[in-house]
């Protein structure tokens, strides 16, 4: 009897040892599993290479692959998960017979040259597109030369796209024909607008009322006579400005003195005898002639 208790307390310890495990052994590898789960795709690593497509249109309804834009990553140092793209270039295969027809053909009727890429350069979404057009005839007045423009912010969401000829104009009169085998030489810009730097109201300030650099110095100073003038006080940051004197009657009239002196001393200086001018001459010609 003693031996069938014995033998019921094993069963029940080993039952509980196996829940008591279990338990614990479960919290661990979920733990496990929490830590080999990769991050979030929202860091960049820079030189990483980034290439997107990008499509055109030839009869002003449906896309076909237009070339393919590689470029390298620029990283923020502050912050990983913004991004630029440096030194974009384009890739474009030659046009082929089709190609080169639905060209011609959308150049006789004057039709327009459509291009677009995805919204999202890095992450491209399905059926989200940004899009620009120009007069086909322009295209082929350039030799097939254009400049394609995409303009994003630091996460690769391209906001807008400008295309254009090379020459940024485009011929009167009979269009050119483009010819099988024929190039695009597209020319890729990619555009991040920049924030401005915050201005630095204790920073010194030129005529103009730009801010210029301030060391510690002068930052003092700058808070210093705006605490100044914020209490009521002068520039001299103790409450009192320092008076200027006004100007005398001399400084305000010096000029006008002497011009009244000057005509006040021609108009009363003694006149002059004739005779005494006559004989003055004279004795100046005799003693010229003495010395000859």
């Amino acid at each position: 009897m003693l031996s069938s208790h014995r033998s019921h307390a094993r069963l029940l310890a080993t039952l509980l040892l196996c829940v008591v495990g279990g338990v614990v052994v479960a919290p661990i590898a979920r733990a496990a599993s929490d830590e080999i789960t990769p991050a979030r795709d929202g860091a960049r690593r820079g030189g990483e290479e980034i290439t997107f497509s990008f499509e055109h249109s030839l009869d002003e309804s449906t896309f076909a692959p237009a070339g393919v834009v590689t470029g390298k990553l620029a990283v923020d140092r502050n912050d990983a998960r913004n991004f630029r793209l440096s030194s974009p270039r384009a890739t474009r295969a030659t046009l082929g017979p089709d190609e080169t027809e639905a060209l011609n053909a959308l150049i006789s009727r004057d039709g327009v040259y459509r291009v677009r890429v995805p919204s999202n350069i890095v992450s491209a979404r399905e059926g989200s597109y940004v899009m620009a057009s120009v007069p086909a005839k322009c295209v082929a007045a350039s030799g097939l030369a254009d400049a394609l423009t995409v303009h994003t912010d630091d996460r690769g969401n391209a906001h807008g796209i400008e295309y254009t000829t090379a020459g940024g104009d485009c011929e009167d009169g009979s269009a050119r024909r483009v010819k099988v085998g024929a190039k695009f030489r597209t020319t890729v810009y990619v555009r991040v607008p920049k924030d401005a730097p915050g201005l630095n109201p204790d920073a010194p300030t030129d005529v103009r009322g730009h801010g210029a650099p301030a060391n510690e110095q002068t930052k003092r100073e700058a808070k210093q006579r705006r605490r100044a003038r914020e209490n009521g006080g002068g520039e001299n940051g103790d409450g009192s400005e320092k008076e200027r004197e006004p100007p005398t009657f001399m400084q305000n009239h010096w000029l006008k003195i002497m011009f009244c002196s000057y005509v006040f001393a021609w108009c009363f200086s003694p006149p002059t005898d004739p005779a005494a001018q006559r004989a003055a001459a004279q004795r100046r010609v005799n003693a010229l002639k003495k010395r000859q």
